[in-house]
């Protein structure tokens, strides 16, 4: 993917921070919206390519492509970005992306992956299903949202992932045998499910 030069011009106007010895230099200005809404469109052209594929992936439903291109863009543009001697905060990256990849795309980052992805729960029932389910996409639009927002899944919607792995692989395992068949097919989904979640 290699660095992609923004072109944040020259501007010297309200919120950035003067050449010398203010705020650290010219190693730390901070960014003016205007510079910012700039580096948005630069990155929108210049990351055009990247972003469509991350909406391809999403569209086939392979969420944790989508997601790893997505980080792999986000870190980029950070450097990008300090490379030029601005401060952006997290916050402003990812709003910078989002508002891109809209551009690009015609939705929001968001909003593709709420729509190409599956509930906790059902993420979990096709998870669970023996050999097969290893090779499902393991992440649930929770999952997606918080990755995408910054913060941890909550213990809720993983303990929902878990009981729809654990139905599917009861349900498959009762095929087996009731109650020794269903109890094994259980614990195989559950345990499918925790190596998914590991690798």
């Amino acid at each position: 993917m290699g660095t992609f030069q923004l072109n944040t011009g020259s501007y010297w106007g309200n919120g950035t921070a003067a050449i010398g010895g203010y705020n650290g230099g010219f190693g730390n200005r901070v960014a003016s919206s205007t510079q910012i809404n700039r580096v948005s469109r630069d990155i929108a052209a210049g990351y055009n390519n990247d972003l469509t594929i991350v909406n391809e992936y999403l569209q086939k439903g392979e969420t944790d492509k989508a997601l790893e291109l997505y980080e792999n863009i986000i870190n980029d543009a950070k450097t990008t970005a300090m490379n030029y001697g601005y401060s952006l905060t997290d916050s402003q990256i990812s709003s910078i992306l989002n508002n891109a990849y809209s551009k690009t795309t015609g939705t929001s980052m968001t909003t593709a992956a709420s729509e190409n992805t599956s509930s906790s729960f059902m993420t979990g029932v096709k998870s669970g299903i023996p050999i097969i389910g290893l090779f499902t996409n393991g992440t649930s639009d929770d999952e997606a949202l918080a990755k995408l927002s910054g913060t941890q899944v909550s213990a809720k919607d993983k303990v929902k992932e878990y009981a729809g792995a654990i139905a599917t692989g009861a349900a498959v395992g009762s095929c087996f045998g009731f109650p020794v068949g269903t109890i094994v097919g259980g614990a195989v989904g559950a345990a499918q499910t925790f190596l998914k979640d590991i690798f």
